[in-house]
């Protein structure tokens, strides 16, 4: 005669129930950890491309830089990036930079932990045919001087073409090129500036960096290299601009 199988107790399904709570408490920092230590793996290989895209643009257009890409100058076909979401614009696969390099999606122009739009769709261009800007990364772009253009962006004022080119840059290895903006109203913003609206990053009209990547962002250089550097590193205007 088989014996009878023991059931568990109420109280043994409790502690069972108990301990895997604990086990879950203690390992999903651990996993959120690793998963934003991904995103920011991917983020960075995407700044890589990027810069790699800006660096054989630069050779095959005599070291002149393409354009601003700025919400405020409406599209231009020398435009970094073709980011307007509205009517028939290109779509951003076809931005100049892109089509140097092989198998282009739009996700290269976003970095995975990049998750939230709510912002970027209130403050979105008054500009109907614009649309909000839905990627992360923007262009190092300084105002005119006058006359002069400070870099590091080509800027198209009406029909007038203000180029500025590679050799001009100082110290290329220390000046941000393609910078990782706020997105959100909260999460990654440790100003509490507006979010990013356009291809345009100019650190010397309140643009900071993000904090998405605990505390840092994935910025890419003038001489082609990125890494992950503390959000702070951008509201030092030294740090991007090019004839300093």
């Amino acid at each position: 005669m088989k014996p009878k199988a023991r059931a568990f107790t109420l109280v043994e399904l409790l502690v069972v129930i108990a301990v895997l709570g604990i086990l879950a408490a203690l390992l999903l920092p651990a996993l959120s950890l690793v998963k934003r230590k991904a995103g920011q793996s991917m983020c960075l290989n995407n700044q890589k491309q990027l810069g790699m895209g800006v660096l054989m643009y630069l050779d095959e257009h005599n070291a002149t830089f393409p354009g601003w890409a700025s919400q405020h100058a409406g599209f231009n076909p020398s435009d970094w990036i073709y980011w307007r979401t509205n009517l028939t614009y290109p779509q951003v696969e076809k931005s100049p930079i892109a089509t140097t390099l092989a198998n282009v999606t739009r996700k290269l122009f976003r970095c995975p932990l990049d998750l939230d739009d709510t912002q970027r769709l209130q403050e979105a261009s008054s500009d109907p045919d614009s649309g909000p800007y839905l990627y992360s990364y923007s262009m190092t772009s300084y105002n005119l001087d006058g006359e002069l253009n400070p870099g590091m962006t080509t800027i198209c004022k009406g029909n007038r073409f203000y180029p500025f080119r590679q050799p001009s840059i100082q110290t290329p290895a220390s000046k941000i090129m393609l910078a990782e903006e706020v997105a959100s109203a909260w999460q990654d913003n440790p100003t509490r500036a507006k979010v990013i609206n356009d291809g345009r990053w100019s650190p010397a009209e309140n643009d900071p960096l993000t904090a998405r990547h605990e505390g840092k962002a994935v910025v890419s250089f003038a001489d082609g290299h990125a890494q992950a550097v503390p959000w702070e590193f951008g509201s030092d205007t030294n740090n991007s601009a090019p004839l300093r």
